[in-house]
């Protein structure tokens, strides 16, 4: 004895599950989406506190360069830093009462208490072009 409508059941239950892997296969997409914008995130998220680091880390060298350096032979006006990820250029800006732009780049100012006070401008950039970061410091240094 043959059932009425087995072929349809067996066509019925293949649709189903055809669906039911159309539906999966979405679901695992999304979730495989999801996963690698959060690692994006965790990604730039490490570059920017590693990029904020080093800028802090070039803020204090740069003071440390300033205060060994020997100014009979002139002021120091630039330094390069590079390490793998991030280049730093440094550049200083000096206040002083005997101004001479040819050693120097330097303002003049009138006022002794303020004499030999420095800008610091220290620049950061990356050198990965997926992590297009510029980060930027100033720091006034008194004598």
């Amino acid at each position: 004895m043959q059932r009425k409508g087995g072929v349809l059941r067996k066509s019925f239950a293949m649709l189903i599950a055809i669906a039911f892997i159309v539906v999966m296969s979405i679901v695992g997409y999304m979730i495989l989406q999801f996963n690698s914008s959060t690692n994006l995130r965790v990604t730039r998220s490490f570059v920017n506190t590693k990029a904020e680091l080093m800028l802090r880390s070039a803020t204090e060298y740069a003071i440390l360069a300033l205060h060994g350096h020997n100014f009979t032979n002139g002021c120091l006006n630039d330094v390069n830093l590079s390490d793998d990820f991030f280049n730093i250029h440094i550049q200083y800006h000096y206040f002083l009462t005997n101004c001479n732009p040819t050693l120097c780049r330097c303002s003049l100012i009138q006022t002794a208490d303020t004499n030999g006070s420095v800008l610091v401008y220290v620049t950061l950039t990356s050198k990965n072009p997926n992590f297009h970061i510029r980060k930027v410091r100033f720091t006034l240094q008194n004598p």
